[in-house]
């Protein structure tokens, strides 16, 4: 069994590409240990530090809600002493059996018209000795009249007569007068206000309403995330209002004890003496609640853990793909080759810019070599095929000029003129001239004109399409006379007109303003036609523009000029920089433009 692995050792270990293989996965599962290691004790400390940033907005957002509900508490307690009727009835009480019914009927209204947060509301009469309560106990809350003797000896009782603590008090509830209301809701603290005579600074009466846990409970589940986790509160005197888990906290006195109570908010690192906990507090400003938050280290630490599991985890699927891709990289042959067929399949797509960087000098590089040549090859085929097809185009119109007699022609336009100028219709007049001028324009000039040339006709063709729309059509020509003799195509600014007024002025029935502006800019000429018409679909203009940008294009038709073709004769007639673009204006309308690269002695050879 030694000799066949052996054996197997050395026949994986011959290859170079297996060689690489092994080195990588030992180097990787070295990184892995390295990284894993270190992620733990740092994702420990990321975790523990977000861990007390988020619990201890989590304190001070529950203590500000505390204390607003008792403040809610505090001026239910308020509204007996801002009724008159009612202090009044404390007066007289016994003396007078409308007062005392008064103060039931009162005592109802605030216990049956509050939440069912309040599980018992008491009113006791110092005077008289009577205490009034009505609570949950029972299905069927009633309200009873008793006399206790040890009221005014309780600690909240002369807490809630004292003006330094504001006549009020809040204290854990009785248990042993009832640990659970008719909603079976454990029961959270008893607020107690002494309604005060203040003349005297005596209590006439104290209002003590006993709360639930509905809206506590509702608060700390809101903040307590899992079952390692402990909430406690007390009060500035550390007296325990609640403890959600007693097994874990079962010395209070000893955390309590524990914490620096000077500052207003913290967290520390405590030992119970069964295991190690981090305690986060908040010190409410008002009231003095204190909320305490303890979790385990070890709960803590356990999502580091899980989070180095899964690292472990990643770490072993990037090894295996990591060792997948060594494998494949050793095939160094196969990647210039795999270059190779995709730059032919670029070429087979029709894009005959693809060019192969060669590295090295061996067969690859030699068929490279080859490739590239052979490319660059088509494309002078293609830019002679398509120079062909503008000279048969050409041909074609030179054939089309010689079968038209001129003479006959103009004299025909010239009889017509003086035949309009004899009744006096000047109109038609300069119409025929205009005729005239644009015949003359198209069959004697050559393939490139100058600008000024060309607005002349652009000139002759407007007043023509104006006679046809009249008011309809507007056309403002702006150019500067620094470009009116650089070379242009033929007929290619009246295009761009005929464009705007072909799907412009014919699909609407609003007037159209087109502008003609010419502009020498950063080293070019600007020839710019637009329009205030609703301008291009947005899917149509995308179409158009990727069109213009297409190299090596082949028009299929033979009968007309358009945008492309224009773009084309632009490039193989004027400068090979040259191009057309096209765009919707931000107002609205449709601008195209021909660029032209010149420089200080003209246009660029």
């Amino acid at each position: 069994m030694k000799r066949f692995l052996l054996n197997l050792s050395r026949r994986y270990t011959r290859k170079l590409g297996n060689k690489l293989g092994l080195a990588f996965s030992l180097i990787v599962c070295v990184l892995i240990l390295v990284l894993a290691t270190v992620s733990y004790y740092r994702t420990t400390w990321i975790i523990r530090d977000n861990y007390i940033s988020n619990t201890a907005k989590e304190l001070k957002h529950m203590n500000e809600s505390l204390e607003g509900y008792v403040a809610q508490i505090d001026a239910l307690s308020l509204s007996f002493r801002r009724d008159d009727n009612f202090m009044e009835a404390l007066i007289n009480d016994e003396e007078d059996f409308s007062s005392r019914l008064y103060i039931e009927n009162q005592l109802r209204n605030l216990f049956f018209s509050s939440s069912r947060d309040i599980a018992a509301v008491s009113l006791y009469i110092p005077r008289t000795g009577a205490e009034y309560t009505i609570s949950r106990l029972t299905d069927s809350p009633k309200l009873e009249v008793d006399y206790p003797e040890y009221i005014m000896s309780n600690p909240w009782f002369k807490e809630a007569s004292s003006r330094a603590n504001t006549f009020r008090s809040i204290k854990p509830p009785l248990q042993s007068s009832w640990a659970y209301n008719t909603d079976n809701k454990p029961l959270f603290f008893t607020f107690h206000r002494a309604l005060i005579n203040i003349p005297s600074q005596r209590p006439l009466g104290m209002v003590s309403i006993t709360i639930n846990s509905a809206y506590r409970d509702k608060m700390i589940n809101d903040i307590l995330e899992q079952n390692a986790e402990t909430i406690a509160i007390f009060d500035r005197n550390n007296t325990s209002f609640y403890n959600s888990n007693p097994k874990t906290l079962s010395n209070e006195a000893d955390l309590v004890q524990s914490i620096d109570w000077t500052k207003p908010e913290g967290y520390l690192n405590w030992n119970s003496g069964k295991q190690d906990f981090l305690v986060m507090y908040d010190v409410s400003p008002g009231d003095g609640w204190k909320l305490v938050k303890l979790i385990s280290t070890n709960a803590l630490n356990e999502r580091a853990m899980n989070t180095r599991n899964l690292e472990f985890l990643i770490g072993l699927v990037f090894l295996l793909i990591g060792t997948l891709l060594v494998t494949f990289a050793t095939k160094t042959i196969t990647r210039p080759l795999k270059r190779l067929s995709k730059q032919m399949e670029k070429v087979g797509g029709a894009n005959f810019d693809v060019m192969i960087e060669i590295n090295g000098n061996d067969e690859i590089a030699y068929l490279s070599k080859k490739f590239n040549a052979m490319v660059a090859k088509i494309n002078d085929l293609i830019n002679e095929e398509y120079k062909a097809k503008l000279g048969e185009k050409t041909a074609r119109m030179k054939a089309l000029e010689a079968q038209i007699n001129p003479h006959f022609l103009y004299n025909a336009l010239q009889t017509i003129s003086t035949e309009a100028l004899v009744h006096r219709v000047d109109h038609i007049d300069r119409m025929v001239q205009a005729l005239a001028y644009i015949l003359r324009y198209s069959i004697r000039t050559g393939d490139n004109v100058n600008l000024s040339q060309e607005m002349k006709n652009v000139e002759s063709y407007v007043m023509l399409q104006q006679a046809r729309y009249g008011e309809r059509l507007s056309v403002k020509i702006e150019l500067d006379e620094i470009i009116a003799d650089i070379p242009i195509p033929k007929m290619a600014v009246q295009l761009l007109v005929e464009n705007s007024i072909k799907h412009v002025l014919e699909q609407t029935l609003d007037p159209v303003l087109i502008r003609i502006r010419g502009c020498f800019r950063e080293g070019r000429a600007i020839i710019e036609v637009s329009d205030n018409g609703p301008g291009i679909p947005e899917a149509r203009l995308k179409e158009l523009q990727e069109l213009l940008q297409k190299e090596n294009w082949m028009s299929g038709q033979q009968g007309s000029i358009g945008l492309k073709n224009l773009s084309e004769r632009l490039k193989l007639l004027i400068h090979s920089d040259a191009r057309l673009e096209i765009r919707n204006l931000p107002e609205g309308g449709t601008s195209v433009q021909i660029i032209i690269p010149v420089e200080a002695g003209g246009i660029y050879p």
